[in-house]
């Protein structure tokens, strides 16, 4: 499932984000989860190309050493945004590419509301 970096076609001009979503089969959620050592029965589909990982998992890994977080933020928001995404895909594109690390990336999280 991974892609090397001397598999990659470059193109120029850029194309638009709804070019590339349009120009990609992704894969099925069960595939993922597959390959990334989900079982079935930890996985509850919503679909054939999303699902959620059931709390149970935690109890089978539990002993495995833990992986590390990385969030990527920013302080004030500006018209065109601050590039947090881009950001955030460019570091797990290296860390997957590049240092051959398993990475899942999550891009939007639920607000955490305001601080007081």
């Amino acid at each position: 499932m991974g892609v090397s970096s001397s598999s990659i076609e470059f193109k120029d001009p850029v194309p638009s984000d709804i070019e590339v979503s349009q120009s990609v089969t992704p894969f099925e959620i069960k595939e993922i989860a597959e390959r990334s050592g989900i079982k079935a029965q930890e996985l509850d589909l919503h679909g054939s190309y999303k699902g959620k990982v059931k709390l149970s998992l935690l109890d089978r890994v539990k002993d495995q050493i833990d992986g590390n977080y990385v969030v990527c933020t920013g302080i004030n928001p500006t018209p065109l945004g601050e590039g947090k995404s881009t950001t955030t895909i460019g570091v797990c594109q290296a860390l997957g590419a590049h240092l051959k690390k398993k990475v899942f990336t999550c891009i939007r999280q639920p607000s955490q509301g305001e601080f007081i």
